[in-house]
């Protein structure tokens, strides 16, 4: 019987772009594998909901979802902040560890936003003697240099995260994905495995969604929903931005992280009225403030680790029929101009100005982009990986 180990570290309930990318992902793998008629086993190894505290829906420790098992480790509620999130991740790593310890796994895979999922899943396929496959989604060192603000210890810490961990798990995994063309550069030379691209895509909830029809003369809602932490840098552009535009434009931030309380002190610093906070919520609640807007808006900090990534915010507000304000750069701006093309506007990170030009300059227009649905629906895009993955599982390189 073939055996599968899933590293995830968030998954449904939990509420997170990793968390509904694996759920396609780990079912795409299910029916891939049934396909096959060869008898298996599935096991994902993710946590309890834990990434916002202001929404923790409690979900079963085991569960069988078809063929697959998943088992909820219980750790500490981070709130995104970095050291808890280290406490956190170890508790998850001992468990898995002990979870794990009578199986024969014939492949481990792990979807990696952070650098330890990834780490673990070399150090686990190591104890095992099987290959490795990754999923990255965010490069921990280049982050890491963006919190760090003293020179001296900012290089020292990346130097030691990037020798000791970073580059050795990539360096030994059978298969590499990354979602976003900007981690290439992180692959070390020499590197003799395989590698893709799938990048994030349009999970199935959000697949051709639209508004109905825009209500000229009002006053724009202008919706962001997601994490606030210090990458979304969100403090440095809504309050200013808001109070600028006055009583033309409305603010609807959705969400919970790191830096809200930044963003909430800057809000009362500028006395500023047309800013609404409302917390984490479901998909379907979110469908219904997405489709109350005007307008939907993006943010990420003026880091330039941030120039690599492509947020999958982009995938979801790009199935719409919404325009779409967007401050980002490297990877995530080409990808804007030139994927998603029609009703967007970028402008570069923490420009206030740009970014009140850019709404202001706005129509009312909804402009459905079919053939951004037809390229990036995330189930075709799971098929595919589900089948790089199987051929790894089989034959142990990508």
């Amino acid at each position: 019987m073939k055996c599968l180990v899933y590293l995830s570290y968030h998954y449904p309930p939990d509420l997170s772009a990793g968390s509904f990318r694996n759920a396609a992902l780990s079912e795409a793998l299910a029916e891939r594998l049934d396909d096959f008629g060869e008898p298996f086993e599935l096991h994902v190894f993710c946590t309890q909901p834990n990434r916002y505290a202001q929404f923790s829906d409690r979900a079963p420790k085991e569960e069988l979802r078809g063929n697959i098992q998943v088992h909820r480790l219980e750790v500490p509620q981070h709130g995104n902040r970095f050291f808890r999130q280290v406490i956190s991740f170890l508790t998850y790593r001992r468990q898995v560890f002990a979870a794990t310890q009578s199986m024969k796994p014939d492949l481990v895979f792990a979807s990696s936003s952070k650098l330890f999922t990834a780490h673990l899943a070399y150090r686990l396929a190591r104890r095992c003697g099987v290959p490795y496959y990754l999923d990255i989604r965010d490069l921990f060192a280049d982050n890491l240099g963006e919190m760090i603000r003293i020179p001296v210890l900012n290089r020292l810490m990346r130097l030691v995260v990037r020798h000791f961990f970073e580059q050795p798990c990539l360096r030994h995994a059978a298969h590499i994905n990354i979602n976003s063309p900007g981690f290439k550069e992180a692959i070390p030379p020499g590197f003799a495995g395989g590698m893709s691209f799938f990048p994030n895509g349009i999970d199935r909830e959000f697949n051709d969604w639209h508004r109905d029809s825009a209500e000229p003369g009002q006053k724009w809602t202008v919706c962001y929903a997601g994490n606030i932490g210090e990458a979304q840098g969100l403090h440095k552009i809504v309050p200013d931005l808001a109070r600028l535009l006055g009583d033309t434009h409305r603010f609807l931030i959705i969400g919970g992280g790191s830096a809200r309380k930044k963003l909430e002190r800057r809000l009362h610093q500028l006395s500023v009225k047309n800013v609404e906070l409302l917390p984490p919520v479901g998909r379907s609640e979110l469908m219904h403030y997405y489709r109350h807007s005007d307008c939907l808006f993006l943010h990420l900090n003026d880091y330039p680790a941030l120039g690599k990534v492509l947020p999958s915010k982009l995938f979801e507000y790009g199935a719409g029929n919404l325009p779409i304000v967007a401050g980002v750069s490297g990877c995530a701006r080409t990808f804007a101009l030139e994927e998603i093309r029609t009703n967007v506007c970028v402008f570069n990170p923490c420009d206030v100005e740009a970014a009140a030009g850019c709404l202001c300059g706005l129509s009312r227009r909804l402009e459905p982009r079919p053939w951004f649905l037809k390229k990036y629906g995330r189930e075709q895009i799971a098929k595919e990986m589900a089948a790089s993955i199987h051929q790894v599982m089989r034959n142990g390189h990508g």
